[in-house]
């Protein structure tokens, strides 16, 4: 059972980290506040999801004694593709989010109560007003408005992502077909935009698909030739352009030239549906910076051990804001290397780090003994 005192505790100590502006405080003043919320975050895990909790116990891991987050055991992200985790009951379930299938074909199934509902929706609005302000604009998104569309409970990643972006909005606008293909009524229609910011956001593979298609596309060019302020938001799907070798220099080379904009308002998101409401965001040096309320580790690709700054390794994701399921420190199959603390030019506290690519690894090495918990 949970115990509501230590539950409202929890809650309490969380929330209060996340009513801090995301990039203020250095490494030192934000371990003291960190430390202690994954802390009350793990035990709340610990006592309440019996999987987790076995899985600590084969780790020899002791909830009570953390000292330094390296020492947290992790679970593969993989592993919200094969197993359900839950720490509450499936009666406070409001949703469940299905990420875009991968190269398994197996989609990550995560399931939200409330107060990770919530949560998420404070962390991301706090990250992207840092980066973008709080004027409400106008945004034109890369998808279809049918993307955002729930089955029940349902909805996929690209739709939370979507509508997680839209509370930025002070209108929007989809302007793709059913087919993932350019409407062109859509397009005609939004031939009379004034010359006010206008944000762009999609996911990077479909930002990619639909540049491509349309190279000679003079009205989709007009439109975007009138909007001189534009900003591009994308995030996701950098294994299908990896793919394609297509990296991010010629990516941004290409938004910049279809969208009227310069390469510093182009914005790589980095994010995962398992731990959903954290975006790791470009500043306009091109580093991604890391908010109060998580913390990323880079380990080895063979060992699992810590790598320093200036090596590359898997990237490893902590964070106390899962409470429905225990995604608090998940290793991802991302490759990744920190590049410094608190000293980034463009003025953001806490680590600053640098996404490289997709692993071609299946799982993380050494991570197969997390299914059988």
């Amino acid at each position: 059972m949970v115990d509501k005192n230590n539950e409202y505790k929890m809650n309490e100590t969380i929330d209060e980290l996340m009513k801090i502006k995301p990039f203020s405080l250095g490494f030192e003043e934000k371990k003291i506040h960190f430390i202690k919320c994954i802390s009350e975050s793990i035990k709340f895990h610990y006592e309440n999801c019996p999987d987790y909790q076995n899985y600590c116990k084969k780790k020899n891991f002791n909830p009570d004694n953390i000292v330094d987050i390296s020492n947290i055991p992790f679970l593969p992200v993989d592993i919200f593709k094969k197993i359900t985790l839950l720490s509450v009951p499936k009666s406070e379930i409001i949703k469940i989010i299905k990420s875009s299938g991968t190269t398994t074909n197996m989609p990550s199934t995560i399931h939200l109560d409330r107060i990770t509902a919530n949560r998420q929706m404070i962390s991301l609005n706090s990250i992207i007003t840092d980066f973008i302000g709080k004027e409400k604009l106008n945004f034109i998104i890369i998808d279809n408005e049918k993307t955002l569309e729930a089955n029940n409970q349902n909805l996929s990643s690209r739709g939370t992502a979507i509508r997680g972006m839209l509370i930025f909005a002070k209108k929007f606008t989809c302007i793709l077909n059913e087919n993932l293909k350019l409407d062109s009524k859509i397009i005609s229609q939004l031939e009379n935009t004034d010359n006010s910011s206008t944000y762009i956001f999609g996911f990077t593979w479909l930002i990619h698909k639909i540049l491509s298609e349309n190279k000679n596309n003079k009205i989709f060019k007009n439109l975007f030739s009138k909007i001189s302020k534009s900003t591009v938001l994308h995030i996701g799907g950098w294994k299908k352009l990896s793919d394609l070798s297509i990296d991010k220099q010629q990516f941004n080379k290409e938004c910049s030239e279809f969208f009227n904009t310069s390469s510093e308002k182009i914005i790589d998101l980095y994010g995962m549906t398992e731990q959903l409401g954290i975006v790791y965001p470009d500043c306009k040096y091109g580093n991604k910076h890391v908010p109060i309320f998580s913390e990323i580790l880079i380990r080895d690709i063979h060992s699992l051990e810590v790598q320093p700054f200036g090596k590359s390794g898997f990237i490893q994701v902590i964070s106390p804001i899962p409470h429905s399921y225990p995604g608090v420190s998940l290793l991802t199959d991302d490759i990744g290397e920190i590049l410094g603390i608190d000293d980034c030019p463009c003025g953001r506290k806490g680590t600053y780090f640098m996404f490289k690519k997709r692993s071609e690894m299946a799982d993380p090495k050494g991570c197969g003994d997390t299914l059988d918990i």
